[in-house]
């Protein structure tokens, strides 16, 4: 997918609502392009479980819905009342056409599929920047809120969210320095921030002990067992060698294996590592483990997001 959101002023620019005192049609300015929305949608089809997240929160009922694992707040979405459309990445094209959705809705994961899917109804891409995080969260709360007549809602939400963050930035300035881990299957990768989780930084206003590192984004996945794949191996440990040696004060776990429906490894593999071990988080019982569901599947979601602020801000004070 195309870079963009290379800036504070261009991320407002990129997702928003341009239209007069809310009514419709509208025109909206996101990830791939602009759309128009005609009128208010009834039948939504949502590939994004950030933006299911979301509109739940806001009290906004899906049609159309990914037939996945899901974190266990929005397994009412598991039901039969909901059309299941594909999956996070493959949209079921039959299944779409009988919904007939008035709008649909990517990002992430299913963000490739939009050129196709735009062919069917109005589509938009609310893919998050992790290197604007908390802005794209608060964003598409307001640009949900909008669309389907939420306002009051979306600003209650996110009051109450800039408040919580407000507190813990606040508590965070005691704690000292934080490492992300993503785990998968006894594989341990850091993230810095500009990363795929390196976002949790931003969000706790904990100091990485890992350097930024906004290009991250823009390279592709090496095929398995080649060269470059072996090279990346190795830099990868290095630098959750160095990142260890550095002593963060607090670490925050995402456990692949157990977002998607297997057992979780995760403490088994960092309690085997002597390094791991070695720190002051793990000595004093800094450890986080994400919401795995939440956080691997619905990244961004209002209801993921304030939740781990809600537990992180217990955590600090204890």
């Amino acid at each position: 997918m195309k870079k963009w959101l290379v800036g504070l002023v261009l991320f407002t620019s990129l997702f928003s609502i341009v239209r007069p005192a809310f009514a419709f049609p509208v025109t909206v300015n996101h990830a791939q392009g602009t759309t128009v929305i005609e009128r208010a949608p009834q039948r939504v089809a949502v590939f994004d479980l950030a933006t299911l997240d979301t509109m739940s929160a806001l009290g906004v009922r899906a049609a159309g819905v990914p037939g996945t694992v899901m974190p266990t707040y929005l397994e009412q979405y598991a039901d039969d009342s909901y059309v299941k459309i594909g999956s996070l990445f493959e949209p079921d094209y039959d299944a779409l056409k009988s919904l007939n959705p008035d709008l649909i809705i990517v990002a992430g994961r299913s963000a490739r599929a939009y050129e196709a899917l735009s062919q069917l109804a109005p589509t938009l891409d609310l893919t998050i920047d992790p290197a604007h995080f908390v802005d794209g969260v608060e964003h598409n709360l307001a640009l949900l809120g909008d669309i389907f007549n939420q306002q009051q809602k979306a600003q209650q939400l996110q009051s109450e969210l800039d408040s919580k963050l407000s507190k813990l930035r606040s508590q965070a300035a005691e704690q000292g320095s934080g490492l992300v881990l993503f785990t998968v299957n006894g594989h341990v990768m850091a993230h810095a921030p500009g990363e795929r989780f390196g976002m949790l930084y931003e969000l706790t206003g904990l100091t990485s002990v890992l350097s930024a590192n906004p290009s991250s984004g823009s390279k592709g996945r090496p095929k398995p067992g080649s060269e470059e794949a072996k090279k990346q191996q190795v830099e990868r440990q290095k630098r959750l060698n160095a990142a260890l040696k550095a002593d963060p004060n607090w670490m925050f776990i995402l456990d692949r294996g157990a977002a998607t429906g297997g057992e979780g490894q995760a403490v088994d593999t960092l309690s085997e590592m002597e390094n791991v071990t070695d720190t002051s988080a793990w000595k004093d019982e800094h450890v986080y483990y994400l919401n795995p569901k939440a956080w691997y599947l619905a990244t961004g979601g209002y209801q993921s997001v304030s939740k781990t602020v809600d537990d992180l801000g217990t955590r600090f004070t204890q």
